[in-house]
């Protein structure tokens, strides 16, 4: 068998080298790299940079110069006689910004106030506050003049903000100076509540001085004296007994003092 080599043509050699050429064009264009790519590549490390500056300054406006994170509204839970704008007040941080708020300083605020017992405070994103209270609850009227005040179970004067008329009253006749948030006078909160104790259905309306101690008018309209709160069951038994005796013989009476020992009577 006799093979015959073939002399390629002219024009398939032309055809071969035509796709040759178009192949590496092709080629050189996929790899070379387009002006976006080298512009990523020499500066990639200040791109990301101002990429990250200005993500930076969107956040920190959004955070600061908006009302999103600013605290203008408060829920307050407790409040009876306090109003809402005496403790944002008292607060002291409306239109803070939220992140700048310190729960443990407001509290401390806030407890100065005399008329709040104990207080809680909370804060929640975006500009949620929330203050909980437990105010003083009077025990006492305590009037000293024109100026009426309230006391509660410690003894704290605050101011009175009702007109409770289920409540005792106390006239101090001597005037002494008060500012609310300080104590009571120990010896007639004392007395008080030792007459209270020992003479439940004594008078709504009392008396105090510092000279003759807690007082009232009965009523047979007798005012009766009985010092301070010591031996207070021992000064009413005497009390009941003499008032029965005196009102048995129809004594015309002014006063009755039992607050230095033996009573005396006129």
């Amino acid at each position: 068998m006799t093979f015959t080599s073939r002399r390629p043509t002219h024009s398939s050699t032309a055809r071969r080298t035509t796709r040759h050429r178009m192949n590496t064009l092709a080629q050189g264009t996929l790899s070379a790299p387009s002006p976006l790519n080298n512009l990523w590549v020499t500066q990639r490390t200040k791109i990301l940079a101002v990429v990250l500056i200005v993500a930076c300054a969107a956040v920190l406006f959004i955070f600061f110069d908006t009302d999103n994170f600013y605290v203008f509204d408060f829920n307050i839970v407790g409040a009876q006689y306090l109003t809402p704008t005496e403790i944002v007040k008292a607060s002291g941080v409306r239109g803070y910004s939220i992140f700048f708020i310190d729960a443990r300083a407001v509290e401390r605020a806030l407890a100065k106030v005399p008329e709040i017992k104990s207080v809680n405070v909370s804060t929640r994103l975006p500009n949620q506050v929330t203050i909980e209270i437990q105010e003083r609850q009077p025990q006492i009227v305590w009037q000293r003049g024109n100026e009426t005040y309230w006391i509660d179970a410690d003894g704290i004067f605050f101011r009175a903000r009702a007109n409770l008329t289920q409540l005792p009253v106390v006239r101090d006749l001597d005037a002494s100076a008060i500012k609310p948030g300080e104590r009571a006078q120990v010896n007639a909160v004392a007395a008080f509540w030792a007459l209270r104790d020992a003479m439940p259905e004594s008078p709504r309306h009392l008396e105090w001085s510092a000279a003759r101690g807690v007082a009232f008018t009965d009523g047979h309209g007798w005012k009766i004296y009985l010092g301070d709160a010591n031996d207070m069951p021992g000064k009413i038994a005497t009390l009941r007994a003499l008032v029965e005796k005196l009102s048995a013989q129809n004594t015309r009476i002014r006063f009755i003092d039992l607050g230095k020992g033996d009573p005396y009577y006129q």
